[in-house]
């Protein structure tokens, strides 16, 4: 049975969650360094590189969880930073050529300078059809967002995006997709993204080359942490 391998990072480019990928009762490690920490187009490591690592665990019966963890830096005087996430989910047994999967994910910022405020949960819908087109809608009831007038506050947002790969060809393989995401709060508002690049697949270690850009209003929501014609690289290596 084939090792886990994350479909939809085409846009998050650093995540190291479980793919959705059948396996069986496989516990599975990631270690990555990646030259952004991007999430849907806005940085999390103030432009910078990042060190990350997961372990998680995927059954036959189609329980998925797991700890995933990065450096990050919302602020550039912060000295101390970590982002520790706990997630977990279900995914169905395949149908036909379609397979999906529904996450829990939470959020936790415990050491940062910038304090614990930024702490948040998300729900996750993933969809891929035969291994080349995936869907995502992601909600969370309590974004950080940061607001000049009231500074660091909680808010909804909720956000969707599309993925393409084409098939790989020696090792390689293109990738590209685009999402929008809508933020709540005073003066919120919804922001697109996109992205195109590639994937080279060297079991076990993986490399991605991507270009990120965002649209006007997120520049307006996030300030300098919003992608602007960005390269991004990015080194997985699994166990």
């Amino acid at each position: 049975m084939k090792k886990n391998k994350r479909a939809a990072a085409l846009l998050t480019i650093a995540s190291l969650t479980p793919s959705l990928l059948p396996a069986a009762d496989i516990w599975g490690e990631s270690l990555a360094a990646t030259s952004d920490y991007l999430i849907r187009g806005i940085s999390r490591s103030n432009q910078h590189a990042a060190l990350q690592a997961d372990v998680h665990v995927a059954t036959e019966s189609g329980f998925i969880g797991g700890v995933f963890a990065s450096s990050v830096k919302f602020d550039s005087g912060d000295t101390r930073n970590a982002e520790v996430s706990a997630f977990a989910g279900f995914a169905p047994p395949q149908a036909g050529l379609w397979q999906t999967r529904m996450l829990a994910s939470y959020y936790a910022y415990l050491w940062n300078d910038s304090g614990s405020q930024y702490n948040y949960a998300e729900l996750t819908f993933e969809a891929a059809y035969d291994n080349w087109l995936g869907f995502e809608v992601v909600y969370s009831p309590d974004t950080p967002r940061y607001m000049r007038s009231e500074g660091l506050t909680a808010v909804r947002s909720t956000s969707g995006e599309v993925n393409l790969r084409t098939p790989p060809y020696r090792h390689f393989a293109a990738a590209g997709g685009a999402g929008y995401s809508d933020l709540g709060g005073p003066g919120g508002r919804g922001y697109a993204y996109w992205s195109i690049g590639a994937v080279g697949d060297f079991s076990p270690c993986s490399i991605s080359l991507f270009f990120v850009d965002t649209d006007a209003n997120a520049k307006k929501l996030f300030y300098s942490a919003a992608a602007h014609d960005q390269w991004t690289a990015t080194v997985i290596w699994r166990f």
